[in-house]
């Protein structure tokens, strides 16, 4: 399948989604990849082998399903991953995505670990809040759940959202019992 062209418009009516409780589908989630930068404990092997880019879905791809989507009634994106920051190109595809006629809300879910370099251009480009990931508030224990990653970027990419008006802003969590509940 090729990409829809700018601006279009089927020439016939489409019905909103519903879901088989009869409630309006207005929201999709889209996954920009299945790597990540952290390999938390409850989430991967810390030697994770991760598909091929070439596996993946392009720009192209992912912009046709996001006019289908606004074509049938969605006006909510969330991106989430893996990781989304860490996809080439995931300023300008946000842009793609932000200007698509229908879409009046773009978030991203992400473990923050770019933000802090990525907030001021993704606020640029159309996206409008964050939630982000962040397990513990105890160094120590951030760095042993996520076995590579440091709270202190978190805290950093926290600030520069809300300094680039990502919000509101939400944090997740993971709790592991007698870990850090």
């Amino acid at each position: 399948f090729g990409p829809l062209p700018v601006g279009y418009a089927p020439d016939y009516a489409i019905e909103p989604m519903h879901d088989s409780y009869g409630r309006r589908i207005n929201y999709m989630r889209i996954s920009l990849t299945d790597a990540c930068n952290l390999r938390c404990v409850y989430c991967m092997p810390e030697h994770m082998k991760f598909r091929p880019r070439h596996e993946l879905m392009t720009d192209e791809e992912i912009l046709f399903l996001v006019r289908v989507g606004a074509s049938l009634g969605v006006n909510k994106i969330r991106l989430t991953g893996g990781e989304p920051s860490i996809r080439p190109g995931v300023v300008d595809l946000v842009a793609e995505i932000a200007r698509t006629p229908g879409i009046s809300d773009l978030a991203m879910t992400t473990n923050g670990l770019l933000l802090d370099k990525l907030a001021r251009p993704l606020a640029a480009a159309g996206l409008k809040r964050v939630n982000i990931s962040i397990d513990t508030l105890d160094a120590q224990r951030f760095h042993t759940l996520t076995r590579w990653g440091h709270v202190d970027d978190v805290w950093r990419s926290i600030r520069a959202a809300e300094e680039a008006g990502l919000r509101p802003i939400k944090l997740n969590s993971v709790i592991v019992r007698n870990f850090n509940d």
